[in-house]
């Protein structure tokens, strides 16, 4: 599954989040793993808490930091992905 503007994504229910010093951790037994979330993934793993359209991501993030279009599309759709290969978020069919 590739990751388009037209995809929609929500958080998995399987991972158990914790917020430590304002950045999430989660906990996956599925993956047998845990991941850390630097401030800016914690901000995209709090906007998928509903489905959300991956352009609308890009428009809020777009908004709030100061980064080419380039840079944050490359750099977002690679951290979605892994999420989405990891089975932390699931793709919505719109």
């Amino acid at each position: 599954m590739t990751v388009t503007f037209d995809t929609v994504l929500v958080q998995d229910k399987e991972p158990i989040p914790a917020t430590v010093d304002e950045e999430v951790v989660l906990l996956s037994v599925r993956a047998g793993n845990y991941f850390g979330f630097n401030r800016v993934g914690t901000e995209i793993w709090n906007m998928l808490a509903e489905p959300r359209r991956v352009g609308d991501i890009f428009d809020s993030l777009a908004k709030a930091h100061d980064v080419d279009a380039d840079t944050m599309t490359r750099d977002v759709t690679q951290f979605l992905q892994t999420l989405i290969d990891r089975g932390l978020v699931k793709v919505i069919n719109p």
